[in-house]
């Protein structure tokens, strides 16, 4: 049940030795770039770096969301306590602000949180709401990306064809695969696909398509 506006947050439960361990933020591991003077491009200095080196770079941060907060955001203390206890994550992410005061950077362990983070339905924190983003190298605070998580659903589908692998290549036209949800993945609802995608809300979305065999139209 989401909590109410002005209502205190939930308290907590125990947090046992491991929990503490995990919650410990690790350095960051150490990736050697070489070094370079920088340009000056119409008077003005300019440190370049190539594609594979932002690309590098970025490795650590490829599971980070932003959360944009529609208003204040709550504390980070209160952002903490909450992903700890309603998220159902496998390890406690890295928690930090932004440039921007309604931003807090979530930096996950792994795929799987991930997934479960940036697909998350319940999109508020102590009764404030929020947009996710999937952070890239590109992310800019000033501008809002185009690319948003969206459930969709797709009736009619048969249940043969709910396997991720399957519902992967029939989504790649509409948007990036981030997860199914359990009815889909236990196939206990059968009349359609539930899937969390990642589209590009600028273009106009595909309203159909067909599923056939091989030389039959």
């Amino acid at each position: 049940m989401a909590a109410i506006a002005g209502s205190p947050p939930l308290a907590a439960p125990p947090r046992s030795f491991s929990d503490l361990v995990s919650a410990v933020p690790q350095p960051l591991p150490e990736m050697e770039v070489p070094f370079r003077y920088p340009k000056t491009i119409d008077g003005e200095m300019v440190f370049t770096f190539t594609a594979e080196e932002i690309e590098k770079t970025a490795q650590p941060f490829r599971y980070s969301i932003v959360l944009k907060f529609l208003r204040q955001r709550p504390s980070l203390d209160a952002v903490r306590s909450f992903i700890r206890s309603r998220w159902g994550l496998s390890n406690m992410p890295v928690i930090s602000a932004m440039q921007r005061p309604r931003h807090v950077f979530v930096r996950m362990a792994n795929e799987v949180d991930f997934c479960k983070a940036l697909s998350r339905e319940s999109c508020e924190i102590n009764g404030v709401f929020y947009r996710p983003f999937a952070w890239t190298p590109d992310f800019d605070e000033s501008f809002e990306p185009p690319c948003v998580p969206v459930w969709v659903f797709l009736p009619g589908l048969p249940p043969n064809l709910y396997q991720p692998s399957v519902l992967k290549m029939l989504t790649a036209p509409i948007g990036s695969f981030v997860r199914c949800d359990n009815s889909t993945v236990c196939a206990t609802r059968t009349d359609g696909a539930r899937v969390c995608l990642q589209v590009d809300s600028s273009k106009e979305p595909i309203s159909h398509f067909w599923i056939g065999k091989p030389g039959v139209p």
